[in-house]
């Protein structure tokens, strides 16, 4: 790809023509209002009106209710003509999970750069929607099965241009292009990017940050969620169950602007099982570059990698072996790298691996985590728990990550004393008080003794080394490490409500030293309802202001009309 390319943007109908024609619209509107008003006031002054009968009889309410009934119509239109325009919607449900986040959107609303968002598709939303179901069924297996099913899945792709088309209002400096393939122009994205092959609905996100350009490419499988329906001997049908377009987009437009990455290596040969897969969705979201070592004996780590994973391993690691991440972290006496590790009670105890992790300050027993407080369980077997995370005073890693988070095979850790002075070790999450250790393997008929030690256990751990660098600088270097695998690697990773993902990519963030963390990108579902709640709270919201106030209004000024008149 060629460096300081200039970009061509194609447009069907000038943005400029239609904001001015949308801008006249409102401004003949406001001005219609103001003189009927207008109007009004010479009325009231001229004085004509004081020896009329009528008005004697109470006529003075009766012209300020017409007032009244005139403001809530203009109001109406008003908010109508500018809802074309501008973001006015209201989310009303819990969590506002049907709507853009308040920290996306003030990602956007800060954006310095100009992006250029180019959507493969036709600018007609009744084409554009047709063409992409046309897509999904053939090449990505999507059935629909009865009429709603088709509203559901022709109501995703309406949902993500309207989330598309709000990029653009949040900030001016978002350029939103629809380029249909075919056009003739469409030919110069293809010229630009040779080597791909573009798709009905791929969104193209570039821009040009310090002379240099970044393009990140959206396919269908990036903005939808996917679940697997039925196999036949035609293949396997899928639905879409959710819209990740909010996190794909804003993490495309990160990507593309940001002048930071960081290198992060998996370490799969002790592991067999791939209990990765969501966890590097996240973290390429994030602006993450990812490798891997999948030998079975860690010979070496590369000198440009600033974390490594350890996810749920199966093989104990020879003591040579953590030498090798001994001197990874301690990094000549540099420091500035980090280490993450998941536990999964499922595995076997790994006397090696705990023990280098001990002289960091984190301690890990034989067992599965058990929940006795039926309130804090999940399942039929309570090792299926909430963890909660710890309010600490001179660290904010915890402060805005979310309530709690449900994990499962937690691995019984706690912190203890590091083997050296340098290292500080902090619980970032933990248990209730009110659980057990448990043999791995229970069935749920297995019960604690009832002299069973009660107690806290620490889910989430951080360890910190803190030196000084040749210049005198501090410089650290982290190891983290997580109870469960599960607070990526499972269903409830998913959940916005829940912090599971919040507090992964917090940790991953400060282990990979990454300055800039004003904001990070979870997969934040948003299910096909209306963002203003559901179908029901904006028909309740139009008979209240449509219908129900203007009644109201009338009424009151009927009533007042008669007891003015029968007082006098």
């Amino acid at each position: 790809m060629k460096n300081k390319k200039e970009k061509e943007i194609i447009i069907e109908t000038s943005a400029e023509e239609i904001i001015e024609t949308e801008e006249k619209e409102a401004s003949k509107l406001i001005s219609s209002v103001a003189c009927f008003f207008k109007n009004i006031t010479k009325f009231f002054r001229s004085g004509k009106i004081r020896n009329q009968a009528l008005l004697k009889r109470g006529g003075y309410s009766l012209i300020i209710t017409s007032i009244v009934l005139a403001v809530l119509i203009a109001f109406n239109v008003l908010m109508s003509v500018l809802s074309e325009r501008y973001h006015l919607e209201i989310d009303m449900t819990e969590n506002a999970q049907y709507s853009m986040t308040e920290e996306n959107i003030e990602f956007i609303e800060k954006l310095d750069n100009e992006v250029n968002i180019t959507i493969v598709g036709s600018k007609d939303r009744d084409t554009y929607t047709n063409y992409l179901y046309y897509y999904a069924s053939n090449l990505f297996g999507i059935s629909v099965a009865s009429q709603a099913e088709y509203d559901d899945l022709m109501g995703y792709f309406e949902q993500t241009l309207n989330l598309i088309d709000k990029y653009g209002e949040y900030n001016e400096k978002v350029n939103v292009t629809y380029l249909d393939p075919q056009e003739p122009a469409f030919n110069k994205l293809t010229q630009d990017f040779p080597d791909y092959e573009f798709l009905y609905g791929d969104i193209v996100v570039d821009a040009t940050i310090n002379g240099n350009e970044r393009v990140k490419i959206l396919t269908f499988e990036d903005v939808y969620a996917l679940s697997e329906g039925t196999t036949s001997y035609y293949g396997t049908s899928y639905t879409i169950n959710a819209n990740k377009l909010e996190s794909s987009l804003t993490s495309a437009i990160a990507y593309v602007t940001s002048t930071e990455s960081k290198k992060v290596v998996i370490i799969s040969g002790h592991s067999t099982k791939p209990y990765t897969s969501a966890y590097v969705d996240i973290l390429t979201a994030n602006n993450y570059e990812i490798a891997e070592i999948k030998s079975p004996t860690l010979a070496k780590i590369p000198d440009d990698c600033d974390a490594i994973i350890i996810s749920a391993p199966t093989i104990d690691f020879l003591p040579e072996e953590l030498t090798v991440i001994s001197e990874f972290l301690d990094n000549n006496g540099k420091l500035g790298k980090g280490l993450i590790f998941f536990a999964d009670a499922a595995s076997p105890y790994l006397p090696n691996l705990y023990g280098f992790l001990k002289q960091w300050g984190i301690s890990a027993e034989e067992g599965i985590i058990f929940e006795t407080n039926e309130s804090n369980a999940f399942a039929e077997i309570k090792t299926t728990l909430g963890t909660f995370p710890v309010a600490l005073e001179n660290d904010k890693i915890t402060e805005n990550i979310g309530q709690g988070a449900i994990t499962d095979y937690n691995v019984p850790m706690k912190v203890c004393n590091p083997v050296t002075t340098a290292r500080v070790a902090t619980a970032l999450m933990r248990t209730s008080t009110t659980a057990v250790i448990a043999p791995v393997g229970l069935n749920k008929e297995w019960k604690p003794a009832e002299d069973a030690k009660k107690q806290q256990f620490d889910t989430v751990i951080q360890s910190v080394e803190t030196g000084r660098d040749a210049d005198g600088k501090t410089v650290t270097s982290y190891v983290m490490a997580f109870a469960s695998v599960e607070y990526i690697q499972s269903t409830w990773a998913s959940y916005a409500a829940l912090c599971n993902q919040n507090i992964v990519m917090a940790v991953s963030d400060r282990a990979a030293h990454v300055t800039n963390t004003s904001i990070t990108f979870t997969s934040k579902f948003i299910k096909n309802e209306s963002f203003i709640a559901d179908e029901a709270t904006g028909d309740t919201l139009n008979w209240i202001f449509v219908i129900i106030l203007p009644i109201l209004v009338i009424a009151l000024g009927v009533v007042i009309f008669v007891r003015r008149r029968n007082a006098r």
